[in-house]
């Protein structure tokens, strides 16, 4: 074997260098350090989402401080102005990252590095049942006994087909890269089409309106519908509204198969008291946060300000919610942006002209458009795996790349499983008014939504950050241990468990959240009991305070995890 070869053969491979990939690194070479580490990473910097090139003044962050931080380096505090109830900027985030990965060093080396920057994987196959060949462009190819695919949900851009998309003649951008694109200091370009009803297209049409653009959101008829945006401030003595989600005490709230039945849950979800005080409490969460908006204000009339208004409950998840982190948010769209809720006709070369839509407040036909941006999510599909291999391994594939017979089997079960759900969780057979989608892929299959049951004997692959969660920082320090114990071959999994479980998963997920749970990664409320359940399927502790009715009811943040790999390595030190 050449020099060459030898340097391209690695213990363990981190696809991506995000907030989930620099955890998996910094967890495996705290309990391994002197394992052959690398991560590759097609851009040339750190922080994926939290990235340099893709953060813009009107990124802020959805998770406040203490939480949106790793358990073993505490972030400092941004200035009081850059707070909102705890949120701010993304800059910081950013900043943040990047030391990190200077900061931490094993065998004399730090994280930053052990990235391979500009590295593009094309492909990713078995060598051996018992390791990977990693092909990179330029003909690189690396072989590694453990992959950690760390790549996400947030890095292949949903492009929609729109008629006339390649006769228009202004810019056309993705979300991803509106932090690259100057066209806000550009009078030149001074329309703007946003697309898409998600947080991201809010946070984009909010930086267009406050430049002094002219702005048009369109959020298309058939969709989920736009966003709810909760309400910042906190409430019964939390410092923001996202404390208080991340208490024990919410979790019975919060219907979901991560945590175990209590006599609080069952009484819930199971007696029709509990369910009237259960709908109550939801209800009030709701009408709150369209109060605060106030959809049918006379300032946004003229606007269509009110098409903003959510189509569902905020319980139900089923529109890409988020936080609202400025204190003018509503009053500046409600002033300064045209809202449509209708579908796209086709694209001219200088214009956009929209379905007719008699009931449509606003209906507007044809808009001039210098810029589009695309708020229009992303592309769940992993490129680097064939599709028979991404079916095996329980990777979301289009339906026309499924396997027929399999997926038969799938369904089966989730049929059957869809009773025992609704057992347990009657009130998610109270299905609001919406607007089913078609599915288009398959939904990921993955135990714990880490591990493929495919790769049982072998535990040689782990995915981290396939799910859409409320905090990434805590996902992926947990996720990042629960993968090492896993590769290292700590836990004894059976295959049929494993794969009963994620079919309670993914069925629970579409009864829970409608059309965004098709993919069976949607967990927008679950984080807190997510992670738990990890925690104790690896029997550790220290994260839980001794003090019962704090561990109740005080916010679960960052420094609560400090302990957890100095624990694990005395319960698998044998």
């Amino acid at each position: 074997m050449s020099d060459k070869d030898e340097r391209d053969i690695y213990d363990v491979v981190v696809l991506g260098a995000g907030l989930y990939g620099i955890q998996a690194a910094r967890c495996y070479l705290d309990i391994q350090p002197t394992a052959k580490l690398v991560i590759l990473e097609g851009d040339d910097v750190v922080g994926g989402t939290w990235s340099s090139k893709r953060i813009y003044q009107s990124f802020w962050t959805q998770t406040p401080i203490g939480m949106a931080e790793f358990s073993d380096r505490p972030m400092t505090p941004p200035p009081l102005e850059n707070q909102y109830y705890g949120f701010f900027p993304a800059k910081y985030v950013t900043e943040y990252l990047e030391s990190y990965v200077d900061d931490h060093a094993y065998n004399a080396q730090t994280l930053r590095s052990r990235i391979s920057f500009g590295t593009q994987v094309e492909r990713l196959e078995r060598y051996t049942e018992g390791s990977w060949t990693i092909t990179c462009h330029r003909g690189r190819i690396l072989h590694a006994d453990k992959v950690i695919d760390c790549t996400g949900m947030t890095s292949e851009p949903h492009v929609p087909d729109i008629p006339g998309k390649d006769r228009f003649e202004g810019l056309m951008i993705h979300h991803k890269d509106f932090g690259q694109s100057s066209f806000l200091s550009d009078p030149s370009r001074h329309h703007i089409a946003v697309l898409g009803g998600a947080k991201s297209a809010s946070d984009v049409a909010y930086a267009c309106a406050k430049a002094g653009k002219d702005v048009h959101w369109i959020i298309r008829e058939e969709g989920g519908g736009p966003g709810a945006l909760l309400s910042a401030e906190g409430k019964g003595g939390y410092a923001s509204s996202i404390d208080g989600f991340y208490t024990r005490l919410v979790v019975p709230l919060l219907p979901n198969p991560f945590s175990k039945s209590s006599y609080f849950s069952n009484f819930l979800h199971r007696t029709k008291v509990g369910r009237w005080f259960f709908e109550k409490l939801w209800n009030i969460v709701d009408e709150d946060q369209r109060a605060k908006a106030d959809f049918h204000r006379d300032e946004g009339q003229a606007m269509g300000f009110q098409n903003l208004e959510p189509d569902t409950a905020m319980f139900w998840q089923n529109d890409s919610p988020g936080i609202n982190q400025r204190p003018d948010f509503f009053s500046t769209i409600a002033q300064n942006v045209s809202v449509h809720r209708q579908s796209i006709e086709h694209l001219s070369p200088r214009s956009i002209t929209l379905e007719p839509n008699v009931a449509a407040e606003n209906n507007a036909r044809h808009i001039l458009v210098d810029v589009v941006v695309l708020c229009t999510g992303w592309d769940p599909v992993s490129r680097i795996f064939p599709p028979r291999d991404a079916v095996k391994l329980g990777l979301a594939v289009p339906l026309s790349e499924q396997d027929q017979e399999e997926e038969a089997k799938w369904r089966a079960l989730e049929g059957a499983k869809d009773q025992d759900i609704l057992r347990r969780f009657p009130f998610l057979a109270r299905t609001p008014p919406y607007r089913p989608a078609q599915p288009s892929h398959t939904p990921f299959r993955l135990y714990k939504a880490i591990a493929p049951p495919s790769d049982i004997d072998n535990h040689s692959i782990a995915f981290l950050g396939m799910m859409v969660v409320g905090n990434n920082f805590r996902v992926a320090e947990v996720q990042a241990l629960w993968a090492v114990a896993y590769l290292d071959g700590k836990l004894k999994l059976d295959r049929s468990r494993m794969e009963e479980e994620i079919v309670e998963t993914v069925t629970w997920c579409r009864r829970r959240y409608l059309n965004k749970g098709q993919l069976g990664s949607w967990f927008p409320l679950d984080t807190l009991a997510y992670t738990d359940m990890l925690l104790d399927q690896l029997r550790l502790s220290s994260h839980r305070r001794k003090d019962w009715i704090k561990d109740l009811v005080a916010p679960c943040v960052a420094a609560d995890l400090q302990g957890l790999i100095d624990e694990y390595k005395e319960v698998y030190s044998g």
